[in-house]
């Protein structure tokens, strides 16, 4: 008998088949993946993009920060907040969360200061989540 191969529409492989049918819709490729996560892209597998972690610790956060050089940025444009209350959630937040969220009000907050748009400020956050 022979092995088949086969991914779904999205490119994510499904397994390997032996004298089974594959599940309705498969699509047969010519070899499996290196790595069970990676993407049939129509000609070849290649490694899935990263997802964006929802949460890192603050100390990860840091580092990244520190690695990027916007480290030393962060107080600056926290001391330059006007606003007292806003001033003192976001320095509350950077001293003493234990963890960031992605979407929270700090970290979009901060990402805005420090001029990273959306991809960038995604970038520090897998970044971070690998350290």
């Amino acid at each position: 008998m022979i092995t088949k191969y086969y991914v779904d529409s999205a490119g994510t492989f499904l397994g390997s088949f032996v004298g089974v049918e594959p599940p309705a819709g498969a699509i047969e490729v010519s070899d499996p993946p290196s790595r069970g996560t990676d993407i049939w892209d129509g000609e070849q597998f290649h490694a899935a993009p990263a997802r964006v972690p929802e949460v890192i610790t603050c100390g990860q956060g840091r580092e990244a920060l520190y690695n990027a050089g916007l480290f030393g940025k962060v107080q600056l444009a926290i001391d330059a907040i006007e606003d007292p209350d806003t001033k003192w959630r976001i320095q509350n937040a950077w001293d003493y969360r234990p963890a960031w969220e992605r979407q929270s009000p700090f970290v979009v907050a901060m990402a805005g200061i420090l001029g990273l748009n959306e991809a960038e400020t995604d970038q520090l956050f897998i970044t971070a989540a690998q350290l």
